[in-house]
């Protein structure tokens, strides 16, 4: 009798267990929780607020991998620390997903990728998923993986991928009705984040305050700005939260220009707790940045 109760109980616990998913980033998390859904459990090693490029590499995180089913990585080399906590964890079940498998890169180097040149990733620029069509490619991607994993919720798995699709193809529509006047504005971002979001949305970087990826502004790089700025008038700066401020302060005191913050990730700032949220965040935050 003690038997069977125990088998009960055991088999109960089974069906109840949910597929862990450990991602690089918030943003693969929140797309992953929408797939999922009540059947999987997520969490990201880097924080909303955090640089992606540069991640401290800690035994927690590879225990937490340890207990994964799966691993959502970037790709495109943005998260190449997340390599040695997969191999670090000794999951030999785990699920490495690449979530940039089926992504058209930007940007990508046409020469040899050289040290002078700062952080340039020879694969094309990794911030892919600041478009949403790449959202729903990643989306896609994680629900294979998922359906493979666990079949039985396969149908939940499509289902809930289809309102994900669907609730980014409403607010497209949305976008277009509301911040249409975005499309060819011209500005300065810190780093080269946003070259999807740029083209998705009809926005222009005109320069950015590295005078190239990963590299700290100079006096002479500054001074290039400040006549920048003045002689195509431009108006805005934006940036994201783990960059210090001093250098577009100081550009702000030499030539008024704005400096706006933006969030590259999901959770990055206050109001971009979801994938949709934060895409709608960052145009909320432009749109009034250009408004007399």
């Amino acid at each position: 009798m003690l038997y069977r109760i125990i088998l009960v109980l055991a088999l109960s616990l089974s069906l109840q267990a949910k597929i862990s998913v450990v991602a690089s980033t918030s943003d693969l998390a929140d797309i992953a929780g929408q797939i999922g859904g009540k059947h999987v459990t997520t969490l990201s090693i880097a924080r909303g607020s955090q640089d992606p490029h540069y991640v401290e590499v800690l035994p927690s995180y590879m225990i937490k991998v340890k207990r994964a089913d799966m691993y959502l990585m970037v790709g495109m080399e943005l998260d190449q620390w997340a390599e040695q906590i997969i191999d670090g964890s000794r999951n030999s079940d785990l699920r490495i997903v690449d979530c940039s498998a089926d992504i058209t890169p930007l940007e990508v180097p046409t020469r040899k990728v050289d040290a002078s040149m700062g952080d340039i990733h020879p694969n094309g620029n990794p911030h892919y998923w600041l478009d949403p069509d790449n959202g729903k490619a990643i989306a896609r991607t994680i629900a294979v993986h998922l359906k493979q994993i666990d079949p039985e919720h396969g149908e939940t798995y499509d289902q809930n991928l289809l309102t994900f699709i669907e609730s980014l193809t409403t607010l497209e529509k949305e976008w277009v009705e509301r911040f249409s006047d975005l499309r060819g504005k011209r500005l300065i971002y810190y780093h080269n984040t946003w070259p999807y979001f740029n083209r998705y949305f009809g926005l222009e970087a005109v320069a950015f305050v590295e005078p190239n990826p990963g590299i700290m502004p100079t006096p002479t790089h500054l001074d290039h700005l400040i006549h920048l700025i003045q002689e195509q008038n431009i108006q805005v700066i934006a940036m994201e939260p783990y960059f210090s401020d001093k250098a577009p302060n100081y550009l702000t005191r030499k030539t008024g220009i704005v400096v706006v913050g933006l969030a590259q990730s999901v959770d990055a700032r206050k109001g971009t707790e979801t994938y949709q949220r934060m895409l709608t965040y960052n145009l909320e935050i432009l749109q009034k940045a250009f408004t007399p």
